[in-house]
């Protein structure tokens, strides 16, 4: 392995895990205050006891989560936590089908990382019990059983999890947030017809593309809108889509709107950037503030892009055996001929497409000065020689690959030694589409982009082609097509006990469609 600037590369490691010491005293500072969050229902993942998974409408396949905290029942949660929290907790799954939950960007051994390695059978229970490890920031949780993850998020089984930590609570005093103006926010687009809800029912030719909709859902409502007062607003936002890739920018009536990005999947950047639009796809979070003050009304919309979907034909026929063996939540079948959608039921991806409005009022104040410092993250280790090489492909008779290989779930395609740090070179083929690439279990830097298309590139505002995004710790990143990324990965885990002995974790593709048609490897770091 070529060896790297080790405080770069250490900056890595204690960016997405942190160090033993700093765990400890993330533990001593248990009595900090929680974020206080807009949005949703929030609930301290501390006091959880129970996670219930059910289905609430077989027309629709409509799901949700209940969070059972032994004295309230609560939908839909927002969960709020501090660095350093316990979780112990029970999954109940009332689904026809089998559920795991994964809880996207956080360290956890596999066993509670909910990637479908053991997934939960129908009217079965699991006990969950983890340590929030990560840095602040927003995190999320959502369905990974292998073959039915497309369709159970889609339905509405994913939630938000936002870490505090000391950088983040003195973020917020710095930019002196009124109430209410700090939201947590998951936006989707589903199908809609005459304000109902149709349910997933994917053709062929969306399994390859990806499910699109026609609105935007957030934070499970049409027409999503908040009250907030003049002043900062501080969004932090997930593209929980199943395929729909966006360039995120505020308008006011049809002038664009600044806004500062502050940080990305894994916690806050080190200073903020200035931009006004931002490239967001499925499971990437940013964490933006905007300035409302002297507006009535913002709107959130991805303005037009090209999506780059340079597939030709071919098909996705790979979904998991054990499909055959559940009923569809909708009683909708999956990727099934006949499943042809009606015209006009689709925004195409790229379009310019409506998200949430935030409505502002109450008295005039001006916005608090935007720190120059947000965090004590290092800049992005320098490039250098990639370690490891993966390849994505698409193969017209198979479907998406990584490396040419067909996924197994038993497999390990590598296994890597604790403590390793490695680059990984990824490429993208030229005849592909976008593909946001996730790894499980440890956060990574971006070094650099190469064969980035030109109106991306355009984007680009570090060295070595890297967007504002980039600059950030993340654990999913987009590949367009012809693309190669380098990535910088620290496969340090924590010294305990549930971490020891052999650990399985995934790297895959988050257009859920391309999961689910199998895009994915599994590697193990022992």
């Amino acid at each position: 392995m070529t060896q790297m600037n080790r405080r770069s590369f250490l900056a890595t490691g204690i960016a997405a895990l942190g160090t033993a010491a700093a765990w400890r005293a993330a533990n001593v500072r248990a009595a900090a205050p929680l974020p206080e969050i807009a949005g949703g229902p929030t609930v301290p993942i501390a006091a959880l006891r129970r996670l219930i998974v059910e289905r609430i409408d077989p027309v629709s396949g409509r799901c949700r989560y209940l969070a059972d905290t032994g004295g309230q029942i609560i939908a839909d949660p927002i969960f709020i936590a501090r660095r350093g929290d316990r979780v112990d907790t029970v999954i109940d799954n009332r689904l026809p089908q089998p559920t795991s939950i994964h809880f996207h960007g956080l360290t956890l051994p596999e066993k509670q990382d909910g990637a479908g390695f053991d997934p939960i059978a129908p009217r079965s229970t699991k006990a969950l019990s983890f340590e929030v490890r990560n840095r602040g920031g927003l995190y999320w949780f959502h369905a990974h059983p292998q073959g039915f993850t497309a369709e159970q998020v889609h339905a509405g089984l994913a939630g938000l999890l936002v870490v505090s930590d000391d950088e983040d609570r003195a973020l917020d005093q710095a930019l002196a947030l009124a109430p209410g103006n700090r939201l947590a926010l998951a936006m989707g687009d589903v199908r809609v017809a005459n304000e109902v809800l149709r349910p997933y029912a994917p053709s062929p030719d969306d399994c390859v593309h990806g499910w699109f909709g026609n609105r935007a859902r957030v934070n499970g409502a049409l027409d999503y809108s908040a009250d907030v007062a003049p002043g900062w607003v501080r969004l932090q936002i997930l593209n929980g889509s199943n395929a729909r890739g966006m360039l995120l920018a505020f308008r006011d009536a049809s002038t664009l709107l600044p806004f500062h990005l502050l940080g990305t999947d894994g916690g806050l950047l080190a200073a903020p950037a200035a931009l006004d639009r931002v490239f967001l796809y499925p499971a990437e979070r940013i964490d933006v503030a905007i300035d409302v003050s002297g507006h009535s009304a913002v709107s959130a919309v991805s303005i037009a892009f090209d999506p780059r979907h340079q597939v030709r034909g071919g098909t996705l026929a790979r979904l998991h055996p054990e499909r055959d063996q559940f009923p569809p939540l909708s009683g909708s079948a999956v990727c099934a001929p006949f499943n042809t959608g009606a015209p006009g039921d689709v925004v195409a991806e790229g379009a310019e497409f409506p998200l949430f409005n935030l409505r502002v009022s109450g008295a005039a104040r001006a916005a608090a000065p935007m720190p120059q410092r947000l965090s004590a993250l290092d800049a992005p280790p320098p490039p250098a020689e990639a370690t490891r090489r993966l390849r994505l492909d698409f193969d017209e008779r198979i479907g998406y690959l990584i490396d040419q290989t067909r996924y197994r779930p038993d497999e390990v395609a590598f296994s890597i030694a604790r403590g390793t740090r490695e680059v990984w070179e990824v490429r993208n083929s030229p005849l592909s589409m976008p593909h946001p690439m996730h790894l499980h279990g440890f956060g990574f830097r971006v070094l650099r982009r190469q064969g980035t298309f030109g109106p991306a590139r355009a984007l680009a505002t570090a060295a070595n082609g890297m967007l504002p995004t980039d600059l950030g710790v993340k654990d999913t990143v987009v590949l367009w097509p012809n693309e190669t990324l380098w990535l910088a990965v620290d496969f340090t885990l924590p010294e305990d006990g549930d971490f020891s002995g052999r650990q399985r974790y995934m790297f895959h593709c988050h257009n859920l469609e391309h999961e689910d048609g199998m895009m994915m490897r599994n590697f193990a770091v022992s």
